[in-house]
């Protein structure tokens, strides 16, 4: 009778979409469609050749992508990740280190890891938007600095312990949305059933070594529940992997992300905006540095959908 009643029961979950991770929330997908519009579609005028020809419009969409580090990684193309963001602290010899990464996810706020609101190098305080390529202005890219008029970590996140570490930055202006700077989505779903992620950043290509000057791409893989048994309980991660707030993704290559690459995005395509990405995880917690096989935990971003979109109400 009780497994009767608890078939009913999911059934009922199913048919409402209430089970974790089922439907994506329809303002999540609304605010994805309307940036995917503001940024890809143009209305233009036709009119016919002859006097008083009525004029008439037309969207032309132009949204298209490729489908074709971070430790192994290629070079990313122009505009393919215009929601990539650097962060960094700038002092009064108005000299920066940039230090961690970060996703665009409206025209004011920036999603990263709450950890790199404690860094040695300072405070966050200033943010770069639509770069590729660092000490160079020979790329195809629209680089924008940014001030930043606040940082706000998730309330459940406690330093040093890398558990809801997520966390936003409010820009001190507006993003004019363009093809080189505008948000990613946010997730429609929890990520578990996802086989590939691409992870990006500007951080080392292998451990101990300079940071790339380079926005480099990887594709990573989601390894379910692997992360319980690879590991181990630390500092950081003091009761060891979370499945409810952290995904599980790695490489079975010498692929991956490293120091420099934390707060950045991992992304997965959006199924029917090709020139759109979903940031489903946060670079956190890493083991090493090219690690085989080995995967590693990451912020799991739909975990915290409810609070990032608190955060985006009050941005207004």
């Amino acid at each position: 009778m009780r497994s009767l009643r608890m078939i009913l029961l999911l059934m009922f979950f199913l048919s409402t979409g209430l089970v974790y991770g089922q439907n994506p929330d329809p303002a999540v997908q609304l605010a994805c469609t309307k940036f995917k519009q503001i940024v890809f579609e143009k209305r233009v005028a036709i009119s016919f050749f002859f006097t008083d020809a009525p004029i008439t419009y037309e969207t032309v969409d132009s949204c298209h992508g490729s489908r074709p580090l971070i430790v192994d990684g290629t070079p990313a193309e122009p505009k393919e990740f215009p929601h990539a963001a650097r962060l960094g602290h700038r002092n009064a010899n108005n000299e920066t280190k940039w230090f961690c990464g970060g996703t665009l996810i409206s025209n004011r706020l920036v999603l990263t890891a709450a950890h790199c609101f404690y860094s040695v190098h300072g405070e966050v305080n200033v943010v770069r938007l639509g770069e590729l390529e660092f000490d160079t202005e020979e790329d195809d890219a629209e680089p924008e600095d940014f001030g930043v008029l606040s940082l706000k970590a998730h309330p459940g996140y406690k330093n040093p312990a890398l558990y809801n570490d997520i966390g936003t930055v409010k820009l001190d202006r507006e993003v004019k949305f363009n093809r080189y700077k505008h948000p990613a989505c946010l997730p429609f779903d929890d990520g578990e059933k996802h086989e590939s992620f691409i992870a990006i950043g500007w951080g080392q290509k292998k451990f101990a070594q300079k940071e790339s000057k380079k926005l480099l791409k990887v594709q990573l893989q989601g390894y379910g529940d692997r992360c319980v048994s690879t590991t181990d309980a630390n500092d950081e991660l003091p009761k060891g992997y979370e499945p409810r707030s952290q995904l599980c993704i790695g490489s079975k290559d010498d692929k991956d992300t490293c120091n420099g690459d934390s707060g950045g995005p991992v992304l997965a395509n959006h199924k029917d905006l090709p020139c759109m990405y979903h940031v489903m995880g946060i670079t956190s917690a890493g083991i090493g540095c090219s690690t085989p096989d080995i995967p590693s935990p990451y912020t799991r971003v739909h975990y915290f959908l409810d609070w990032i979109k608190g955060e985006l109400a009050y941005q207004s």
